[in-house]
């Protein structure tokens, strides 16, 4: 279980039943196929082969489950994990990204929401986000 103050969308993420069910996200996510960028402890810039876009994605680990997100509407409107969050988990299988563990902190969960994008305004990390912003971190 997550120890983020605010678990309503940082549940663990069931990658097993994506695999198992052959969805249409897992079967879209090949990493071979897909330009995947690195930033930040947890962030990734993902662009698959079939998408127009780039998309930016947070994906880390807690007590050995996977947690993450993803700024697309696979991952907006649908359950489960989308093509480029099951992409991130392919590459982590074959070796060809690390993923870095949290701990659950407030910081943790911050620089994820940072990954993806978010911008939460009015909360004590302003400073963090726009010392982020600054740098380049965010689109």
């Amino acid at each position: 279980m997550s120890a983020f103050e605010q678990p309503v969308d940082v549940e663990p993420l069931d990658f097993l039943e994506q695999r198992d069910g052959e969805t249409a996200s897992w079967e879209r996510a090949r990493p071979s196929d897909a330009l995947i960028e690195p930033f930040g402890r947890f962030g990734y810039r993902v662009t698959l082969r079939d998408g127009e876009e780039v998309h930016y994605c947070a994906l880390g680990l807690e007590d050995g489950e996977y947690i993450g997100r993803c700024d697309c509407k696979g991952w907006k409107y649908h359950d489960g994990p989308c093509a480029h969050l099951c992409a991130l988990r392919k590459a982590a299988f074959i070796g060809s990204i690390d993923l870095k563990t949290t701990d659950g902190s407030p910081d943790d969960e911050l620089e994820m929401h940072q990954a993806t994008g978010e911008i939460h305004e009015g909360e004590r990390h302003d400073a963090s986000i726009e010392q982020t912003q600054e740098r380049g971190l965010l689109p």
